[in-house]
């Protein structure tokens, strides 16, 4: 009968430690549990926090581009006056009739002149689109620059 008490004894305390470190682990666990959710929190607030600075600067960057753009346009047109200007100081005909007809019965200097009219036009039409592809690129990398900051 003693051996039976003691050994119902030793089952109970097996049973009260068991039923302690059950308890401990359930509490370790809550406790990683919750440190992980603290940590989970703290890294989708700064993710957060990043998004909101990523996209403040993709702003940024667009505001520049546009500002660039509008830039690049006046400088464009600036340059299309600035060719009308040379062309009427030159007496340079504006349309391909009356530019065939310089050509074919004119002095050379009429013929010069046409030939410095179109040249000015192609290289207003070359820096035209040197400059939109220089405010592209810059613009681009603007947009880069902030997304991966």
């Amino acid at each position: 009968m003693q051996i039976l008490i003691a050994l119902g004894l030793c089952l109970f305390v097996a049973l009260g430690v068991q039923t302690f470190r059950v308890g401990a682990l359930k509490q370790e666990a809550a406790e990683q549990k919750a440190a992980l959710a603290t940590a989970t929190a703290a890294a989708e607030k700064e993710a957060r926090t990043r998004e909101l600075e990523m996209a403040d600067s993709a702003r940024k960057a667009a505001g520049i581009y546009a500002q660039q753009i509008n830039k690049v346009r006046g400088d464009a047109d600036g340059a299309r006056s600035e060719l009308e200007r040379l062309r009427d100081a030159l007496g340079t005909p504006r349309d391909a009739a009356q530019d065939a007809a310089a050509a074919v019965g004119a002095d050379d200097a009429s013929r010069a002149r046409a030939v410095v009219g179109r040249c000015a036009a192609v290289v207003q039409r070359m820096a035209e689109v040197a400059d939109t592809c220089e405010s592209r690129l810059t613009g681009l990398q603007d947009w880069a620059k902030a997304v991966t900051q």
